[in-house]
């Protein structure tokens, strides 16, 4: 019978290697192991503690930034006897390195982000004209080697400024002022709707019971509405445009360059069901439960109004030394969506 356990295998690569005839035989070390997998913005990114009683850590492997880590969550027997599963975490570089106590135990951290970090630590000013967000995104994924995945719809921009920021953090802004999900992994740029992938069903279900002690929710009212305006000036035009949608029990009052009304709808509609996802949320551990990543819905029952189903929108993998395997859950609640336009007035300036 295949004992019940969790272990990940690590491939680390020091940098300038490209074999992994050279990678270190990292596993033999590894203490304690996690993986955090966010929806959207930030990166995903590892966390290795390793035994250095021998100190080869400090010495002739000390890590150096730009290190390659490729990790692979495996579990055996863990749902059924003798069933094998596996969990790509993904690549990852080196950014962060300590030590501490006597033996100097060895912390390394790595990030999700293409080859040489320049797609989060490179400013640059570009003034992109009449282009997609997904074109733009396919543009500075291939400075990158990176392959784009875009799982949204069409939309088109007719200028906006970069301006002193990096590609990450601008795709980033550009991305959530459509209501656009983004992240990095394993060398794929993702961009995908989440207004689509919170009506997908849920993954999983939970009884509350079936939570590990200590989750906490959340529900309130502030910075939720029922609404939302905006406004834009008609180009060739004297007269300025408002674009109500929703109810007008809780406005959001939205100040923001827009091209035209199909991109004031859009923007106003993204914004306000954006701020709505702060209304109820959860955070819970579990058992690991490789269904579940960031970006999916679980369903949660037998707690009355806390029932209901739940997007996921980071999750953290933690492996101890002796197998004990946990995911750590933050959710938002899936609300209704505010999607139709109220009232269009125009307004003479």
């Amino acid at each position: 019978m295949m004992p019940r356990k969790a272990e990940v295998e690590i491939t680390y690569t020091p940098k300038g290697q490209a074999s992994v005839v050279v990678a270190r035989p990292i596993a033999v070390y590894t203490e304690g192991f996690t993986y955090t997998d966010a929806a959207t913005g930030e990166s995903d990114t590892v966390s290795l503690t390793l035994c250095n009683r021998d100190l080869r850590w400090a010495d002739k492997w000390l890590p150096k930034k730009g290190d390659k880590i490729e990790a692979e969550i495996k579990t055996y027997s863990w749902e059924a006897p003798g069933e094998i599963q596996s969990f790509l975490c993904g690549k990852f570089c080196c950014d962060d390195l300590s030590f501490s106590g006597h033996t100097l135990i060895c912390t390394i951290g790595g990030v999700s982000v293409p080859e040489g970090q320049d797609f989060r630590a490179t400013e640059r000013t570009y003034a992109w004209e009449k282009i997609t967000i997904e074109e733009m995104a396919r543009r500075i994924s291939d400075n990158y080697g990176m392959e784009l995945n875009y799982d949204a719809p069409e939309i088109y921009i007719e200028d906006i400024e970069q301006s002193g920021v990096s590609d990450c953090d601008f795709l980033n802004n550009v991305c959530q002022n459509y209501g656009l999900f983004i992240k990095v992994y394993y060398g794929k740029l993702i961009i995908y709707d989440i207004d689509l992938y919170e009506s997908k069903e849920p993954v999983e279900n939970y009884n509350i019971n079936d939570l590990m002690d200590g989750w906490k929710y959340n529900t309130t009212l502030t910075g939720t509405y029922t609404g939302a305006t905006i406004k834009y000036t008609n180009n060739g035009k004297n007269e300025e445009l408002k674009l109500t949608v929703g109810t007008e029990e809780r406005m959001l009052n939205i100040n923001e360059k827009v091209d035209n009304l199909a991109d004031a709808q859009r923007k106003a509609i993204s914004k306000v069901n954006q701020e709505n996802r702060t209304a109820v949320t959860m955070s819970a551990s579990i058992k690991a439960n490789l269904k579940i990543v960031s970006g999916v819905c679980i369903e949660i029952s037998g707690a009355y109004d806390i029932n209901g189903k739940y997007f996921v929108d980071k999750v953290t993998h933690k492996i101890e030394a002796n197998s004990a395997y946990t995911m750590d859950l933050e959710m938002h609640k899936v609300q209704e969506l505010i999607k139709d336009v109220a009232e269009m007035s125009v307004v003479k300036t």
